[in-house]
């Protein structure tokens, strides 16, 4: 695998009820610890603090299962496109809303569109990461 950098890294703590109907409709909702209590039903809330740098069409998405889930395998996505507040609301809010419809212009300005679609939900204790695959580094 190429090597990557990671660009923004938070672990699932606590997923509302309301994210299955959600995912039903290719979204997931992201938001940091500072949540407030009426947005976490909708929400997949994780401890997430440091945006390293700015989301990119290109870059990945990747949830990986808490070790001693052998039946889960960690998943990848691509970035399709990226609104243009996404990165802000990330960097201040750990908020961004996921469309698993691979469209090369975002739904909303804080929204991300990935390839391919979720199969599962991340559980509990999934970590997640946007990255950046740098071929460039295997050259020299």
């Amino acid at each position: 695998m190429a090597p990557h950098s990671v660009k923004y890294q938070g672990v699932i703590q606590s997923i509302g009820f309301l994210v299955p109907e959600f995912l039903a409709h290719g979204i997931l909702i992201f938001f940091g610890e500072t949540a407030p209590e009426e947005l976490r039903d909708t929400a997949l809330v994780h401890n997430g603090t440091q945006l390293v740098s700015e989301l990119a069409a290109g870059d990945y998405l990747k949830f990986s299962p808490p070790s001693g889930t052998e039946h889960e395998q960690p998943q990848s996505f691509r970035l399709t496109a990226v609104g243009e507040s996404a990165n802000a609301n990330l960097a201040e809010l750990g908020h961004v809303v996921i469309h698993f419809d691979g469209a090369t212009t975002a739904k909303l300005p804080g929204a991300v569109s990935v390839e391919p679609a979720l199969e599962a939900l991340p559980t509990l204790g999934t970590t997640f990461e946007f990255s950046y695959e740098n071929d460039s580094l295997l050259m020299g």
